[in-house]
């Protein structure tokens, strides 16, 4: 592995930015003084550039043309370099709800590549989303493939990702769910919910379970109400409740993107993509779980006209917060790295620049152009 000494820049922190006095990448992990001696190193001049910590996404569902239910190593491939191109150096490759096989091929392939050295982005584990939603909210999901919630079902997801799924979203007011909640809380599981009709009372019941996370919120959910605060409403007085939100200025209004961040923000919001197959391949049509997606002026939608996704990256998101919400770069930066680490239970490790951690590093220019990615200490 290369060793690799950055010299120059601005260095993005958690609520600052500071002159950077010198990173020293040994081994795949930042160090901010030598660990030993070594001229054996690559000199990187980062003057006038802003370094910044890789961008962890937790729900992406394809990219260049590839979807995670392709089942194949070689589409997860294509996701993960694509992504990695725009500044993500983590992620959780996502499932929807389609024919049982497609779902298990598709687990087993990603927890394969969780176990590999990263082409592209790091495979951080899956996230399975649905089988087990509610019709009523259902989204893009294809009904057909929806399931009452049920542990040998779980299990089974569960067993064809060998110990990599790390989410599953579902809906916690159907039948079944909160010992599916209870079984994955238990088994170092993120339940989140999603695709949700469930009540205030429901979500406090399912948070006493173990549930942890919020999935897309404000979409394909019970809209929030004064009088029934629904899922959405549970996510923003809920101190233990985590949420993701996807940061097109579409899916959610700008001025409610700047509410989030004053809510949750400090730890509790983590920007998300939902991107699928059509992310980087320009406007025309796709497929996802069966059915046809078309990408028309930025929106990715069914032909009725609900959204299905975006086409958005990681990159793209963070611009976007500092543009449509007045965020600052540091805030903007926290929401796609520091946090989505804290949700999975790796800010021990990554989403911030400091000693000892993975050596997940982008090199923007003063338009937050992208210049380098590094994963783990290596170029891609």
């Amino acid at each position: 592995m290369v060793n690799y000494f950055i010299r120059g820049g601005t260095v993005v922190g958690t609520g600052f930015l500071s002159e950077n006095r010198g990173l020293f990448i040994r081994g795949g992990k930042i160090f901010t003084a030598p660990p030993c001696p070594d001229n054996e190193q690559k000199i990187i001049d980062a003057g006038g550039m802003i370094i910044a910590p890789g961008f962890i996404d937790l729900h992406v569902h394809g990219g260049n043309g590839a979807d995670v239910l392709d089942g194949l190593p070689d589409a997860l491939v294509k996701i993960a370099s694509f992504h990695a191109r725009h500044g993500t150096t983590g992620m959780l490759p996502t499932t929807a709800a389609a024919p049982r096989k497609q779902m298990l091929d598709a687990l087993q392939a990603t927890g394969e590549a969780a176990g590999r050295p990263a082409a592209g982005a790091r495979i951080l584990g899956a996230h399975l989303e649905g089988p087990f939603l509610n019709p009523a909210r259902k989204g893009a999901q294809n009904k057909d493939y929806l399931l009452m919630p049920n542990l040998a079902e779980i299990k089974a997801l569960a067993d064809a990702a060998a110990g990599r799924l790390r989410m599953v979203t579902l809906a916690p007011e159907l039948p079944g769910a909160i010992e599916v909640i209870r079984w994955l809380a238990g088994n170092g599981m993120i339940p989140a919910a999603g695709h949700t009709e469930a009540t205030f009372e429901q979500m406090t019941e399912a948070v006493e379970a173990g549930l942890k996370h919020v999935t897309h919120i404000f979409n394909a959910m019970a809209p929030f109400h004064h009088r029934e605060p629904g899922p959405a409403g549970a996510a923003l007085a809920g101190p233990d409740l985590s949420i993701e939100v996807i940061g097109d200025g579409v899916h959610v209004h700008p001025a409610l993107l700047k509410l989030l961040w004053k809510l949750k923000g400090e730890g509790k919001m983590a920007l998300i993509t939902d991107a699928i197959s059509a992310a980087g391949t320009g406007e025309g049509t796709c497929h996802l779980a069966g059915q046809t997606i078309a990408v028309r002026n930025g929106r990715v939608c069914l032909p009725d006209g609900t959204l299905a996704g975006s086409t958005l990256t990681m990159l793209q998101s963070v611009k976007n917060l500092i543009k449509l919400s007045g965020l600052t770069l540091p805030q903007a930066v926290r929401l796609a790295s520091t946090n989505p680490a804290v949700i999975l239970g790796l800010e021990h490790c990554k989403g911030r620049i400091a000693s000892g951690y993975d050596a997940d590093l982008l090199l923007l220019d003063q338009n937050l152009e992208l210049k380098m990615v590094m994963v783990e200490g290596n170029i891609v």
